[in-house]
This record gives structure tokens, C-alpha cells and sequence, in this order.
């Protein structure tokens, strides 16, 4: 006997395909992260409206509610996700070496692309006047805060450097360190673009950010 049944089988161990439902509210989670980034970026928190952000995704109120509960988790949602964005970024950079480029040449050119996206950059400070804004939230926000920047310490570094292996705490104070020299520079560089313009800052931020990282590359 032959089996005439010529569907596709699954193996036991192969996870089944995601429904269109799943799908769906995947790609109605990730259009409000976008929406929200756009609109925290260009209104900060405060005025920030859930509306404006469910109108930008294209989405509805409701649509909203039913992945987040509320305008300060989006905010640290997105927070998280582009945090985890740039650890994937810092990796692939790193696996990817084009010849003769070193292992420090590639984070610094992921260090300089945080600096020039402006969205990003905006995003990570309003989180933290948010948070100073708000007392009774600042040291779990804080502490959210390091935690989403250091992934990239403590769980891509050690891996991609095993023989600079060094303890967190350490690995999250050079982060906070870099994320003070970016900060600074981003806001500068709105204040005074005539001065402070790019070719400046990719001349001089590297050396800053090299005398933190210089003997851990």
C-alpha cells in the first residue's frame, strides 16, 4: 500500500508554523514599537499620546490595549527592543569582519551608528528625564535601564571576547560610560551642528570611547 497523502509531514522534534493570528499580532506589536518610537522621539513622553501612536501604526485603540497596558510599557518595551536590536547588530559586525578590519574597528563603527541615529539616541534620553521626572519609578526604571543597555555586556562580549572575560558590574559601568559620551555628544551636536559637525565627531569620539574599551578589545 502506498500513502496517497502527500500533505507535508512535521517531525516530532519541528515546531508547527506560527497561525495567521500570531502573525497578525506580531505585526501589529512591532508596527505600535515603531509608531511609538516615532512619536516618543518627535514628543517625548509627557506628551505622547496612546492615539496618535495607535493612528501612526495604523491601528486602533483598542489594538494598542491589547498588547500593552499602558504608555509606560510600550516606552520600555521599545526600550528593550532596541537594546536587543543593537546587541544582534554589535554580533553581526563582529562575525562579519571585513579583511583586515579588527575586532575594536567594528565596535567603534557600531558605537559611531548609534551616535548618528537620531531616533535612538533622542529615545534613550527621554527615557532617562522620564525617569528622573518620576521619583517613585527611578530606581526600577534605573535598573531596567542598565539591564537592557548591558546585554550587550553580558551576554555578547564575554562570548565574542572569552579572553577579556570580566565581571558585569564592570562590563555595565564602561557601558553607561560610552552611553554618557554619545548622550552628550548627541544633544550637542543639535545645539551646535556648525561646530560639533560629523566629520569632528567621528574624529574625536573614538578616541573617548577607545580609552574605556582599550584593554578589553
Amino acid at each position: 500500500m502506498f500513502d496517497t497523502d502527500q500533505s507535508p509531514k512535521l517531525s516530532r522534534n519541528a515546531s508547527p508554523p506560527p497561525s495567521r493570528q500570531a502573525v497578525r499580532a506580531e505585526r501589529t506589536r512591532e508596527a505600535l514599537l515603531a509608531a511609538a518610537r516615532k512619536i516618543f522621539a518627535r514628543d517625548g513622553f509627557e506628551a505622547a499620546r496612546i492615539e496618535e501612536i495607535a493612528a501612526e501604526a495604523g491601528r486602533t485603540r483598542g489594538a494598542f490595549y491589547a498588547n500593552f497596558e499602558s504608555k509606560a510599557e510600550v516606552f520600555l518595551a521599545l526600550r528593550r527592543d532596541l537594546a536587543r536590536r543593537g546587541a544582534r547588530e554589535l554580533r553581526r559586525r563582529i562575525e562579519d569582519l571585513a579583511p583586515g578590519e579588527s575586532r575594536a574597528e567594528a565596535v567603534l563603527g557600531h558605537i559611531l551608528e548609534q551616535l548618528f541615529d537620531p531616533g535612538a539616541m533622542l529615545l534613550q534620553i527621554e527615557f532617562k528625564l522620564f525617569a528622573l521626572r518620576n521619583p517613585g519609578l527611578l530606581a526600577r526604571l534605573a535598573e531596567l535601564h542598565v539591564d537592557g543597555s548591558a546585554v550587550v555586556g553580558k551576554e555578547e562580549l564575554p562570548e565574542l571576547f572569552p579572553d577579556r572575560s570580566r565581571a558585569v558590574a564592570e562590563l555595565r559601568r564602561d557601558t553607561l560610560a560610552i552611553e554618557s559620551i554619545l548622550e552628550g555628544f548627541a544633544l550637542n551636536m543639535r545645539f551646535s551642528p556648525e561646530l560639533l559637525d560629523r566629520a569632528f565627531v567621528e574624529q574625536v569620539v573614538p578616541s573617548f570611547v577607545a580609552r574605556i574599551l582599550s584593554d578589553k578589545l
